[in-house]
């Protein structure tokens, strides 16, 4: 019985050197149909994630559990599911053990009642505080499109203001996105995330999920422990930024300066899918409500998915931001020409005559393209983007995704089970194959921009 007791309140290990964490944990769980895999997940691994946080962050934990469907007549037995905070693992289990993956309805959910349910947890003033969004849909009032309700949720509660409260409650955000589902709406997710310096986490096998978790607790109890370490000259090198009228981009660069100064070192986890979009930096800064970004969301321009055919796996590039691609319109062409002109791998000068294209190049003429797949033969009509065309003059062999060949011979490709991320710069997304993906944390790292940048929105909110 003893031991079972010290495995219920996990204990910190005698010759700790350091002052021990105090975290609470809540997961925020979809629980309609399709998240099955990521609650069984959740069940299976609740024990092994807790012992990993606590051998190797020292931490006193607690957990806390917000289940989340939909509101009737979308789904008809429970809008949210509140288990408050507990020191006891196996109490988390039996209560992940009673989800059940069912109903649903319209494909956005009661997200906003989930992230409500939060701010009404016990949370500990002390803590370090973390808010686990697992998710496969937007909320309501994002996209109107197939939404039941798309004013927003039937309550009134608004997930952009909630997550702004969360912030004043110094609960950090970790969006853990099911792709590709969740991909149209990303940049939402990432917003959420980044507003309270947490991060966006795409996730595309549930096997993964507890790697997420502890990498996730992990870092964020290191930035905690950075901020406390460096606040004194935190506080003394903002107040010189703001009196010499620096940009955000500058006061980020002076606080990862400090770290860098005092050889203060972090914990990392590998999240390479995850870079925040400067779309989500945008939302995140300009819309304070739900109506606001549901306006910015319908404006921002989206790539179409990616189609694939069977062959071999390969990664490439996916198109330009069409944000920043003057002179003509997604699918038309213009009548100006432009001085340049995008292409798969950057910008340079438009084609002197018809010319096959990739994706985001515009013709200046109707012209062919075989997607990933080359022929010797001509075909009377040959497939494009949107539709079809006439073949060109001259042959012009091209596989999307790779330089240019003089050869013929077919060259098909695929990418197995993939997800996108969003490149640096406003660089246009990248599909990624799943056994690309990992989560590894890395112990004694330098700081880098990324969680400069994190560390710098939290100041923000808790300078107060």
């Amino acid at each position: 019985m003893a031991s079972a007791i010290m495995m219920e309140k996990v204990a910190r290990p005698e010759l700790a050197k350091h002052e021990s964490s105090i975290l609470d944990l809540v997961f925020v769980m979809d629980c309609t149909g399709s998240m099955a895999s990521y609650i069984e997940s959740a069940t299976s691994n609740i024990r092994s994630i807790v012992e990993e946080i606590v051998v190797s962050e020292k931490s006193d934990i607690r957990l806390a559990l917000v289940e989340y469907r939909d509101h009737p007549p979308q789904d008809h037995t429970f809008v949210t599911c509140v288990h408050d905070f507990t020191a006891k693992v196996s109490e988390m289990k039996g209560w992940l053990q009673q989800c059940q993956a069912s109903g649903g309805g319209d494909t956005p959910e009661a997200v906003a009642d989930g992230l409500h349910a939060v701010l009404k947890l016990s949370w500990r003033s002390e803590s370090t505080k973390i808010c686990i969004l697992i998710a496969d849909a937007p909320p309501h009032g994002l996209d109107p499109n197939g939404d039941g309700f798309p004013n927003g949720c039937p309550d009134g509660l608004d997930p952009v203001q909630i997550v702004r409260e969360m912030v004043e409650k110094h609960i950090t955000l970790y969006a853990v996105g099911v792709e590709p589902p969740i991909t149209p709406y990303r940049d939402f997710f990432m917003s959420l995330a980044y507003t309270t310096g947490g991060q966006y986490v795409p996730m595309v096998n549930a096997k993964l999920l507890a790697k997420v978790i502890i990498g996730g607790v992990r870092e964020e109890i290191s930035l905690d422990r950075l901020m406390q370490a460096a606040e004194e000259d935190i506080n003394r090198e903002m107040q010189r930024a703001a009196a010499e009228g620096a940009d955000d981009k500058e006061k980020v660069k002076r606080i990862n300066n400090i770290f860098a100064t005092r050889n203060l070192c972090s914990t990392t986890m590998t999240n390479a899918f995850g870079a925040t979009s400067y779309a989500a930096k945008a939302y995140s800064s300009t819309c304070q409500n739900m109506a606001a970004m549901q306006h910015a969301f319908l404006l921002t321009p989206r790539p179409a998915p990616p189609t694939y055919a069977a062959s071999s796996t390969a990664s490439f590039t996916f198109g330009p931001s069409l944000a920043a691609t003057p002179g003509f319109t997604f699918g038309t062409v213009s009548a100006a020409a432009p001085t340049t002109a995008p292409t798969l791998f950057g910008s340079g000068p438009p084609p002197a005559a018809p010319h096959p294209c990739g994706f985001g190049l515009p013709p200046s003429a109707p012209s062919s393209f075989t997607f990933g797949t080359v022929s010797a033969a001509a075909p009377t009509t040959a497939p494009t983007l949107f539709g079809t065309a006439p073949p060109p003059a001259v042959a012009n062999p091209f596989t999307f995704g790779t330089p240019f060949v003089t050869t013929h011979t077919p060259a098909p490709f695929s990418v197995v089970t993939t997800t996108e991320t969003s490149g640096a710069n406003g660089a246009p997304p990248v599909a990624r194959a799943e056994v690309d993906i990992n989560y590894d944390v890395t112990e004694n790292t330098a700081v880098n921009e990324d969680q400069a940048e994190r560390i710098y929105q939290k100041w923000q909110h808790r300078k107060k």
